[in-house]
């Protein structure tokens, strides 16, 4: 008993800078989102919800699962990859065109009524923090995680300090308040930048097309697992918004923010568990052995915010989000049930990755997202945003049992 005690607590000091970083990252969104809801208008809030929601996954499909990539070829070699590196960052400066041509496209196409400088302000502010995951990316892979979290920790106090008076006493548009965060998402990449460049990781070696083309084809099935797996967590919103209205979109997102924030208490957990599963790879007993004891850790975790967020969902939203958000609590009370497959099937997820199997995880998400997409089309005119909760509910244990059947296939095989 003592041993597990001693276990567990070597992991949460091990890990005290990703857990630090990963709730000071989502604390820092849920403020700002939180005071855009309450100082704006329903409507206007699902607007810019539905804005930054096709944005994010707009810019997914460009992933590719480069930052995985990264953070696995820098954990399972000390050899330079500078030459990697290089060519993904060469890569996404031909995404940043594409993307914003894109962007006002289908802004022209399906959300013309919506403001189009907060679409393209949205979409900057998402490719932005694209260029951070890739640079952060290595950072975990070089076990710098220290480093990462006092960047973060900078520029977020930087962007609240000029963010807090401009919303609240000047009263500005919401233009200017996303001009405010990307300047602070600017100044961390100049960061991580200058930190990389210490580390020796190089950022002027030549365009190579054919190592790029050799990069995409092998992160292709870790990419289109990362599309599927965040498409599926996304799409409802997207759906809502054509088959409801932006007040349910609201209502939704308030909900479904609150349960993936939650998701703070252990995910941490699993950014150094990658590294680890990424360096033990080659000896199935030791993956094993990990994933038992994180499976129990993890499970522990998920019961307890499970139950929590059950019971006290109508206290969080009036305290945080005012009674204007009161059809957001029975949204909360249903998706408190997924949070234990939320958190099981990260972990799984994570250590297919790990291991390399990036098509069975691409299978599984596709599976999930094709099964969350019918449903949603199916119910949502029918039932509403309850059906997209009970919905997201059901594609998370579908991901977990898949993911389980790959991984324990992988652990019996000789």
């Amino acid at each position: 008993m003592r041993g597990k005690r001693k276990y567990y607590l070597k992991t949460f000091t091990g890990s005290k800078y990703l857990f630090l970083y990963n709730i000071i990252e989502k604390i820092f969104f849920f403020f700002v989102f939180l005071c855009i809801a309450r100082t704006y208008s329903v409507i206007t809030y699902g607007e810019l919800i539905t804005a930054y929601t096709f944005a994010t996954v707009l810019i997914i499909l460009f992933d590719v699962g480069f930052p995985v990539l990264l953070q696995r070829e820098f954990a399972i070699s000390t050899n330079n990859h500078s030459e990697i590196f290089c060519s993904l960052i060469h890569l996404n400066i031909i995404v940043f065109f594409v993307y914003f041509i894109l962007i006002i496209i289908f802004f022209l196409l399906f959300y013309s009524y919506i403001s189009l400088s907060l679409f393209i302000l949205t979409a900057l502010l998402i490719y932005l923090l694209l260029i951070t995951n890739l640079l952060n990316a290595v950072l975990l892979g070089l076990n710098l995680f220290k480093k990462r979290f006092y960047f973060l920790s900078l520029t977020r106090v930087f962007i609240l300090i000029i963010f807090i008076p401009m919303i609240f006493v000047l009263k500005v548009g919401l233009n200017y308040l996303f001009i405010i965060i990307s300047g602070g998402i600017i100044f961390q990449i100049y960061l991580l930048i200058f930190e990389l460049r210490k580390n020796g990781v190089m950022f002027n070696l030549p365009f190579n097309f054919a190592k790029i083309l050799n990069i995409v084809r092998l992160s292709a099935p870790l990419g289109m697992a990362v599309i599927f797996n965040f498409l599926y967590d996304k799409i409802d919103i997207i759906l809502i918004s054509k088959l409801t209205d932006f007040s349910q979109v609201s209502f939704y997102s308030v909900g479904y923010g609150i349960y993936k924030s939650s998701s703070f208490a252990f995910s941490f957990l699993l950014i150094s568990g990658f590294t680890r599963v990424s360096y033990l790879s080659r000896k199935k007993y030791a993956v094993k052995l990990f994933f038992i004891k994180y499976f129990k850790l993890i499970l522990t975790i998920s019961i307890f915010i499970n139950v929590f967020l059950f019971f006290a969902s109508d206290i969080i939203i009036s305290i945080i989000y005012s009674v204007k958000y009161f059809n957001s609590i029975l949204i909360l009370k249903i998706l408190s049930f997924a949070i234990i497959g939320l958190a099981l099937n990260n972990l799984t997820g994570i250590i297919l990755n790990a291991l390399g199997l990036f098509k069975q995880n691409m299978f599984v998400t596709l599976s999930g997202l094709v099964i969350n997409i019918i449903l949603n089309i199916i119910l949502i005119p029918y039932y509403g945003i309850i059906a997209a909760a009970l919905t997201s509910i059901l594609t998370e244990y579908i991901i977990l049992t898949g993911d389980c059947f790959y991984l324990n296939k992988f652990l019996k095989e000789k």
